[in-house]
């Protein structure tokens, strides 16, 4: 994983490099002038005027120039640093959600339980994510449908919410665990249960961590 520290470390070196790359440059140009001085007083080419000539040829013509393409390219890369430690750190988020579920598998289903003593779907979601990331979900599946963001079936990524029904209808709801599989407290199998999509497909998602 690649640190902001990390990200520094490596722009500090680029400036530091591309600093005495400038400078090592500055150097020949400026002793070869310095030590052709007498040479060029004493007998001046007509018509030339030496100022002029120096500052056009001034290895430091197009540093301010140069700053800024620096600066340019280490505020991208701290760009895109940042948005892959946000990204890495929602894909942690998701996956504690998942793993929560995880070690729920077997708890008995029970009609509007909440505890891991027995959990209804909902009361199953509510306490998952409440002990993954202390995000407090309505109590009802209806009601934790309404949270979130929409997401498209086939978008789906693990800890994203399921639900079947719609509206105030919706009746059941489970926590997509990746692979085309999902956790639910379920009343047929009489448990918490991990099952594939295919066995009871649900109407729609709805994504809580974005």
């Amino acid at each position: 994983m690649l640190s902001y520290q990390n990200v520094f470390k490596r722009a500090r070196a680029l400036t530091l490099a591309c600093a005495l790359s400038l400078t090592v440059t500055a150097a020949g140009p400026v002793a070869a002038y310095a030590d052709g001085a007498d040479a060029a007083d004493a007998a001046p080419a007509a018509g030339a005027t030496p100022a002029a000539d120096a500052v056009a040829e001034s290895p430091f013509a197009h540093i301010g120039a140069f700053a800024d393409e620096i600066k340019e390219y280490v505020g991208s890369v701290a760009d895109a640093a940042t948005e892959r430690a946000a990204e890495e750190e929602r894909a942690e988020r998701r996956q504690a959600v998942v793993d929560t579920g995880m070690d729920l598998r077997g708890v008995p289903y029970v009609y509007g339980g909440t505890t891991p003593s027995g959990f209804d779907c909902s009361g199953f979601t509510r306490w998952v994510y409440d002990q993954a990331l202390g995000i407090d979900l309505p109590r009802t599946a209806a009601e934790q449908s309404a949270l979130g963001e929409s997401v498209s079936m086939d978008a789906l990524l693990p800890g994203d919410l399921l639900f079947w029904g719609s509206g105030s209808g919706v009746y059941h709801v489970a926590i997509y665990a990746g692979d085309g599989e999902y956790l639910h407290a379920s009343s047929g199998k009489g448990r918490v249960v991990r099952q594939t999509m295919e066995y009871f497909v649900p109407d729609f998602a709805r994504r809580l961590v974005s």
